[in-house]
């Protein structure tokens, strides 16, 4: 009988330990559990996070600036990396260690390297003044690289697509628009009616363009003649005109642009002396119309002023190197006048 009831106890034992182990082990699912998958669930959204930011961070595009090129070709530059932003759906950057375009914009882009922390696809342009159409493959880069940009990518057909949002961006600063204001109300000449007079920004490209390496690689300098006969081009067309000259050599300016080539009376020429970079590109892109000689710095000056822009056809030398890598009709805007 004893060892019937030591039975009967030890059942009864064992009975009680498998209701208390699956009393306790109910309670801690009921606890435990959710804190388990809640911690596995953010975990697993961390991963998540990281993984989307990485991929958001490699999602782009973007150009390493050279040293020392000037104010146009930071503008193509520029353009080139809103253009295959545009085109692949990636965040823009733009590495430059200088301010170049910052002393005359106001813009709102990343300024780091990315590339240097995301694998990377390179495209290098295979042109000059001239577009590269194996630059829509780009859209076929994996969403976790970015893109690298080099080379030039100077035509208007990178800009063109994307203008209305570069229109809005490429806002001058409004220093250089007071400046603009200021030497456009005290240089009215005198007698002349200033809602009447049209004001054409000639800009003349010469200095460096005039160097042995620059005229061995086919880089031209407009003439005289064609700085005459494009300036008669708009006399012949308005009553009242004012030239406002600015180059990197105005003393040859002076020299060969003769106001009494024209009627004094309705025609004035006026040089811009003693200013800067951005204050001479400002002034041009104030303009009403534009006269560009060579160079991309004429040719952004042109685009921001978007009146009537006539252009030097003979930019390049016909044989030459930079001959071969360009091509006038992808350089040049269709509506732009060309002349010798």
């Amino acid at each position: 009988m004893s060892v019937t009831l030591r039975r009967i106890r030890t059942t009864f034992t064992c009975i009680c330990l498998l209701v208390i182990t699956s009393v306790t082990i109910i309670l801690y699912s009921t606890e435990k559990l959710p804190y388990l998958l809640s911690s596995f669930k953010a975990c697993n959204n961390r991963d998540i996070s990281t993984l989307q930011s990485a991929r958001s961070q490699c999602f782009s595009v973007g150009f390493p600036v050279p040293k020392g090129v000037g104010l146009g070709n930071h503008l193509f530059y520029y353009a080139a990396v809103m253009y295959v932003a545009s085109i692949t759906g990636r965040r823009p950057f733009l590495l430059t260690s200088g301010k170049t375009l910052d002393k005359a914009f106001d813009l709102d882009i990343l300024r780091e390297d990315i590339s240097k922390q995301c694998p990377f696809k390179p495209f290098n342009h295979r042109y000059i003044y001239r577009y590269d159409d194996s630059v829509t493959y780009l859209n076929k880069v994996s969403p976790n690289v970015t893109v690298r940009l080099d080379g030039y990518f100077f035509s208007w057909k990178y800009v063109s697509p994307i203008e209305d949002q570069l229109r809005c961006k490429l806002r001058l600063r409004p220093e250089l628009t007071d400046f603009v204001e200021k030497f456009q109300t005290s240089n009215v000449p005198r007698g002349w009616d200033a809602s009447t007079l049209v004001r054409v920004g000639v800009h003349v490209r010469r200095g460096d363009f005039l160097s042995k390496w620059a005229v061995s690689i086919g880089l031209t300098v407009a003439s005289k003649q064609y700085l005459s006969k494009a300036m008669t081009y708009f006399v012949e067309r308005y009553p009242l005109v004012q030239f406002i000259v600015a180059s990197n050599d105005i003393a040859w300016c002076q020299n060969n642009i003769k106001p009494s080539s024209f009627d004094l009376e309705r025609v004035n020429v006026t040089f811009s002396k003693g200013h800067s970079t951005e204050q001479d590109f400002a002034l041009l892109a104030g303009c009403d119309n534009m006269i560009m000689t060579t160079g991309t710095y004429g040719w952004w000056a042109s685009w921001l002023a978007n009146g009537t822009t006539v252009y030097y056809s003979k930019f390049v030398r016909r044989g030459y190197d930079v001959w071969r890598w360009s091509r006038a009709a992808d350089h040049f805007l269709p509506t732009w006048i060309g002349m010798k």
